[in-house]
């Protein structure tokens, strides 16, 4: 009885371990890798190196949001704009007044300002939830108006 017993124990632990690699496969987010630098100005010194991505699709906008380690590791944001053309805004890290990452402080990268400006957006073959996902990058090496340069290259894919 005691060898029945074991084995329905493994058998459940196999099921139950089973049952989670769906869930780990659909939380599974886009990555992103590479970093922004930013120093000068009134921000002060800073990077943001991202890790993973989201697409912005869900609100509107045509492009991902590459961030850093939780809420309170920045983010980048990077937005191919039909109208305006490509945008690039960065979030402080630490700056974010809620705890879930919203309110937070926002530097747009201006074109204007940069020596080097790349941002592309591209669908992927991918869409879940009715969500088309997104790949891309974005680099630049920019003096902003008020003094703060930014400098870095990041890549993202499946967003």
């Amino acid at each position: 009885m005691n060898a029945s017993r074991g084995r329905r124990a493994g058998l459940g632990v196999a099921v139950a371990l089973l049952a989670l690699i769906p869930i780990g496969v659909l939380a599974t987010c886009g990555t992103s890798s590479g970093r922004v630098h930013v120093r000068g100005g009134p921000h002060g010194e800073f990077t943001v190196s991202t890790s993973d991505c989201h697409t912005l699709g869900p609100y509107g906008r045509f492009g991902a949001n590459l961030h850093g380690d939780g809420h309170e590791g920045g983010a980048i944001y990077v937005i191919a704009d039909p109208v305006a053309g490509p945008q690039i805004t960065l979030e402080v890290p630490g700056s974010c007044q809620s705890r879930n990452g919203t309110d937070c402080t926002l530097i747009p990268v201006p074109r204007s300002a940069c020596a080097v400006f790349d941002a592309d957006v591209r669908n992927t073959r991918t869409v879940v939830n009715d969500v088309q996902l997104v790949r891309g990058h974005a680099e630049l090496r920019c003096t902003l108006p008020d003094g703060t340069h930014v400098e870095g290259r990041v890549e993202f894919d499946g967003c």
